[in-house]
């Protein structure tokens, strides 16, 4: 480690690896700092939209390929069925150690096991250790200590609970469930050797009731024996309140550009990696990588304030989504919403 470099990083999860990529594709210095002792395990479904070779990433990075997913209401359903693969499951920590390669190949200096004790406007301290930026990246995630430095509120969270089963699924399943999950939706996600179940849904729904109950409850009622079973929870920050401020950039959960409806944020995550580091090496770049986030988000939490206003309009959103998915000509275009 150097005592100065061109951009600080704080977080080495897939935001703050793409933005380190892109940096030192551009000769910028770069340290990259990881609180955890290794980089990569991550709770989390594992779902990403087939658009990330798009960003330079192939395909075969998939534990399993979905060009159809099962999505059910209230316990009716069908097969979504596309012509191409358009979801995958990944595994964190393969994926993050395949992040962390490419990285390392091109030179970025990488700390892990390394607390961030205080920020200010040209430097962090890594325990004792001063070290000079001429740029900061938060990538820190939803508890941000980047976020809490500039003294940015979260007040939209959403929180997860799923289980890591021993048993095989080829099926990824999507449920939209308002009696047990609200305007939130439960999962059965395949993976290499296991699958993972469970659910999510906002803070302030969460807040009515015990999630973990409601996730086990609702595995009853699916024949799904926990008894072997390991159960995992994470927060999701969704409250978004910018990403550039000054010589600070906030990416992926730092910045709250997960979605609110869907809880997806890998992608958006690589997204705004990238585009934070392209815009610190070229300042007049448009980003439209972020801004396609953006719109995205705003149409996702759109519905999700109205469907959670009332009870009433979170079953006729889930019905809408059950009918449209069902369509040939809509279906397509509904999962690229989504997803």
């Amino acid at each position: 480690m150097k005592n100065e470099y061109d951009v600080i990083i704080i977080g080495a999860g897939p935001a703050g690896l793409s933005a380190a990529e892109e940096l030192r594709r551009h000769d910028r210095s770069v340290l990259v700092v990881e609180k955890n002792s290794t980089i990569g395990p991550k709770v989390c479904a594992g779902v990403l939209n087939a658009r990330i070779t798009e960003l330079g990433f192939s395909l075969d990075l998939a534990e399993k390929k979905f060009s159809a997913i099962q999505v059910y209401v209230n316990n009716k359903g069908h097969t979504v069925s596309l012509p191409k693969v358009f979801l995958i499951s990944i595994d964190r920590e393969k994926f993050g150690r395949h992040q962390l390669d490419r990285v390392l190949k091109l030179g970025a200096d990488i700390t892990t096991g390394s607390h961030i004790k205080k920020i200010t406007a040209q430097s962090v301290f890594i325990h004792e250790l001063e070290i000079r930026y001429k740029y900061l990246i938060g990538a820190d995630g939803s508890t941000s200590v980047t976020r809490k430095y500039l003294g940015l509120k979260t007040q939209k969270y959403g929180v997860t609970y799923q289980y890591r089963i021993p048993e095989l699924y080829d099926e990824f399943r999507i449920y939209f469930d308002a009696r047990n999950f609200g305007a939130g939706y439960g999962w059965f996600v395949p993976h290499t050797g296991y699958a993972l179940i469970g659910t999510g849904r906002s803070i302030i729904e969460a807040g009515e009731t015990n999630l973990k109950l409601q996730c086990q409850r609702w595995c009853g009622e699916k024949g799904i024996d926990l008894s072997s079973a390991h159960p995992e929870s994470w927060p999701i920050n969704y409250d978004y309140r910018g990403w550039q401020f000054g010589n600070i950039f906030l990416v992926g959960d730092a910045a709250g550009l997960t979605s609110g409806l869907t809880g997806e944020g890998i992608y958006s995550a690589l997204v705004s990696g990238r585009e934070a580091a392209r815009k610190i090496i070229d300042p007049a770049c448009s980003c439209p990588g972020i801004d396609n986030i953006l719109l995205r988000k705003r149409h996702h939490e759109r519905i999700l304030s109205l469907i959670q206003s009332r009870r009433s309009l979170t079953g006729l959103y889930h019905h809408l989504m059950l009918f449209m998915t069902g369509n040939r000509h809509l279906s397509g275009k509904i999962i690229d919403f989504l997803f």
